[in-house]
């Protein structure tokens, strides 16, 4: 066999092991859906606080909605909110109610976000994020399930002051 198919070889049986390895991960390691779910929200948190939107929008459904109202172009005005003003959310608690598929958090929030040069929050009394188990795919190919935020519940009213309104 020439060197060049060798190495092919090596290559492929590498990938193929690395790609049996990581199915056998997932069939042993199974994490709980608290879990899972605090990790996407925290994720989406930390990205938010560094201005990256791709962290965020990752976390989002497709079919998002806020106030129960749909989003149409919504996902592009987030990531320029981001980017622009990395506003740092902090809940009060981050306790997950799971109901099969979905999953709810209650619970109040500060949002704090800095504009030329001073920093601004304001108090979220109730807000209500539900979450979708959807599917999805890591490494582009793994098949999983992923919790995203489906629909956001709170008075925006108290977020008028971002918008210069």
């Amino acid at each position: 066999m020439a060197r060049g198919g060798k190495i092919l070889l090596v290559t492929g049986g590498v990938v193929l092991l690395l790609v049996g390895a990581k199915l056998a991960l997932g069939l042993f390691s199974k994490v709980d859906d608290k879990t899972l779910i605090l990790e996407a929200v925290k994720d989406g948190l930390k990205a938010s606080k560094e201005g990256r939107p791709g962290g965020v929008l990752e976390k989002l459904s497709a079919s998002l909605t806020v106030n129960g109202e749909g989003t149409p172009g919504a996902k592009s005005q987030i990531a320029d909110y981001i980017k622009r003003l990395k506003p740092d959310v902090e809940f009060k608690s981050l306790e997950p109610q799971v109901f099969g598929d979905e999953a709810r958090i209650e619970t109040p929030a500060t949002m704090s976000v800095s504009i030329l040069g001073m920093n601004q929050s304001v108090e979220l009394k109730n807000v209500t994020i539900t979450l979708k188990r959807e599917d999805s795919y890591e490494y582009l190919i793994f098949p999983k399930k992923a919790w995203r935020v489906s629909d956001v519940q709170v008075d925006v009213s108290a977020l008028d002051m971002f918008n210069g309104g």
